[in-house]
C-alpha cells in the first residue's frame, strides 16, 4: 500500500508543480522525500530583505496556508488508506515552520547573531498558526510529534519555555549538540534515523529549508515558504 501512495503522490505532486511553475527545487512544496536533494549553494531568491518582505505579504500567508493544507491531506489520506498502521509520526522543524521569528526580523532589518541568540532565550516568540494547528489536529488523531530543529543544546530550556507558553503539545523535542560542526541535513537525517529505529513510521517531515527535508527516513515531506535565509 506505501507503493502506491508514493506513486500517487509522485503524480499528483508533478502535476501541482507544472501547474504552479515551481519545478525548481527551492521551490518544492511538496513530494516524496525520496526526491529531494541537496542544495549546494543559497538560491538566488534567497535574499534577507526582500525575503522579510515577501514574509510579511499576503502572498506569503497564503502560500503556507496552501502548504500546509498538503502536508494535512497526505496525514489523513495515509491514515484512511492503512487503518492499522500503528506508532504513526510527524517530525517538525522549529524556526519558520512551528516558531514565527518575523517579530525579530521586523526591527533587524540587518541580521545580528548575538541579537538573535537573546531573542530566542527570551523566549517570546509567537506560533505560525497554520503549523500549530496542523500538528495539533494530527496528535489528536494518533501521530506523534517530533520537534527537530537546528537550535543547539543551550537552548533547550528557553526554546521548552516558549513551547509551553503557546500551548505546544508534542512527543520529544531534539537540538543539535552545543559543539556539532557539519550540515544541517546530516544532523536532521541522523534523528529522523533514529526516531525510525524507536518503532515509528515517520509519515510526514516538514520544514521551511531543504536541508530539514533531505536525507529520508520519512514517506511524505513538505517545505514552507521562506526567502529570508538558507541553511545547507
Amino acid at each position: 500500500m506505501d507503493n502506491v501512495i508514493d506513486s500517487r503522490r509522485f503524480w499528483q505532486n508533478l502535476i501541482f508543480l507544472v501547474f504552479w511553475g515551481c519545478l525548481s527545487l527551492t521551490n518544492v512544496k511538496a513530494c516524496p522525500a525520496s526526491e529531494i536533494k541537496p542544495l549546494a549553494q543559497k538560491p538566488s531568491e534567497i535574499d534577507y530583505v526582500q525575503g522579510l518582505q515577501y514574509a510579511l505579504s499576503p502572498s506569503y500567508t497564503n502560500d503556507l496556508d496552501n502548504t500546509v493544507q498538503l502536508a494535512e491531506k497526505f496525514c489523513d489520506d495515509y491514515r484512511q488508506q492503512n487503518p492499522d498502521s500503528k506508532n504513526l509520526a510527524i517530525v517538525s522543524d522549529l524556526d519558520e515552520t512551528l516558531l514565527d521569528n518575523r517579530p525579530f526580523y521586523k526591527v533587524n532589518p540587518k541580521f545580528n547573531h548575538k541579537a538573535y541568540h537573546e531573542w530566542v532565550i527570551s523566549n517570546v516568540a509567537p506560533l505560525l498558526e497554520p503549523t500549530a494547528k496542523f500538528l495539533s489536529r494530527e496528535r489528536k488523531n494518533g501521530y506523534a510529534i517530533f520537534l527537530l530543529t537546528g537550535r543547539r543544546e543551550r537552548d533547550r530550556v528557553a526554546t521548552t519555555y516558549n513551547l509551553v507558553k503557546q500551548n505546544v503539545d508534542y512527543d520529544g523535542l531534539f537540538l543539535k549538540p552545543n559543539d556539532f560542526k557539519g550540515h544541517a541535513y546530516d544532523f536532521k537525517t541522523n534523528v529522523r534515523k533514529a526516531i525510525e529505529d524507536m518503532g515509528f513510521k515517520i509519515v510526514e517531515n516538514i520544514g521551511d529549508q531543504v536541508s530539514d527535508l533531505y536525507g529520508g527516513y520519512a514517506i511524505d515531506c513538505v517545505k514552507l515558504p521562506n526567502k529570508m535565509y538558507f541553511v545547507p
